[in-house]
């Protein structure tokens, strides 16, 4: 298997020198560890597409690999009904809650309650907007801003002999998700660092191709000239593909498209030639989390934030994963 992978640093460096990124050395320690059974308390944000299915699937394979038993609910999306849901965990008296945050803000009071009732708390593939990190114990998913930055990075390197700018537009995911903001403030460093790509447009796809295809047209209707489309999940790529052909475009040439996530349903797309690039996030997450879990459930420490592998595919490498890909 062969990835790309050599700006790989470069893009962890720029988004570390942004954010500081890095890892908690002490991690977590729960001193009154709960006896029993372990039972994992999961809400998951929703079935939007692709990765989200494959997240779910790795998560239940892995509680019934490690025999923990899951209590397993679907927010749908809807913060509301996700917090009542982690109430609801609280209430169960679970061993340990993970969930995957619909929205970052609005959290306080349930994971206060969580840790009164002594039951730690995991995050899993985005962060949450709480200045207590303490309400968790672990957090468990990608980079998001790095993968921005990782996005622009390879656009940068295709347009290197370009002297006018490059007008690029983005396809965001829904409003007030974790991913949805820091992808784009990575984007947006690199592109300011490098010079040459002009962010000039944005619309909302809301993690899903139709959401992709909508936002693509309205783009196509506002903007004469898009050399380039930064879509911040494979889905809403993949829907803007669609869009572009409608409009007599030719995706993967004008405008040239980068995604995130790294389904299988997008390496074929760069297979086609109808994508660019696809920045890998991957959605097998269940084993770290199930160690996490068993971990926190025998008291022991955890790593406060664990972060998964990068890679970015193009269309030569794309080729060489796609037959080993599992979502």
């Amino acid at each position: 298997m062969r990835r790309r992978s050599f700006v790989t640093l470069g893009a962890a460096g720029v988004y570390s020198a942004l954010a500081g990124c890095g890892r908690d050395k002490d991690g977590f320690n729960m001193r009154d560890a709960p006896k029993g059974p372990i039972t994992l308390g999961f809400s998951q944000v929703g079935a939007e597409g692709g990765w989200r299915k494959a997240n779910t699937a790795s998560i239940k394979k892995a509680a019934e690999r490690n025999r923990i038993d899951l209590n397993f609910k679907d927010a749908g999306g809807d913060p509301k009904k996700q917090i009542a849901d982690v109430h609801s965990f609280i209430d169960a008296k679970v061993s340990v809650i993970a969930f995957a945050p619909v929205v970052e803000t609005g959290w306080g009071e349930v994971l206060r309650r969580a840790r009164e009732a002594k039951i730690p708390v995991v995050l899993t593939d985005r962060l949450i907007d709480e200045k207590d990190t303490s309400l968790w114990a672990s957090s468990i998913g990608a980079e998001f801003a790095a993968e921005g930055n990782l996005a622009a990075l390879y656009l940068e390197n295709d347009y290197a002999g370009v002297k006018e700018p490059v007008n690029v537009v983005q396809i965001l995911g829904v409003a007030g998700a974790t991913p949805t903001k820091q992808r784009a403030e990575g984007f947006a460093a690199t592109a300011a660092k490098g010079g040459r790509l002009k962010i000039i447009d944005e619309e909302t796809g809301d993690w899903t191709k139709d959401g992709g295809k909508a936002a693509m047209a309205r783009l196509l209707r506002r903007n004469k000239r898009i050399d380039a489309v930064f879509a911040q999940n494979d889905d809403m790529g993949l829907g803007a593909v669609i869009a572009l052909e409608a409009a007599g475009k030719k995706p993967g040439k004008e405008p040239k498209i980068v995604t995130v996530d790294g389904t299988k349903a997008a390496l074929e797309g760069l297979i086609q030639r109808k994508l660019n690039y696809v920045v890998e996030c991957s959605p097998e997450i269940g084993e770290p989390l199930m160690t996490v879990v068993v971990d926190l459930f025998h008291g022991g420490r955890v790593q406060k934030n664990i972060r998964s592998e990068k890679a970015v595919f193009d269309p030569e490498t794309a080729a060489d994963e796609i037959d080993d890909r599992t979502y």
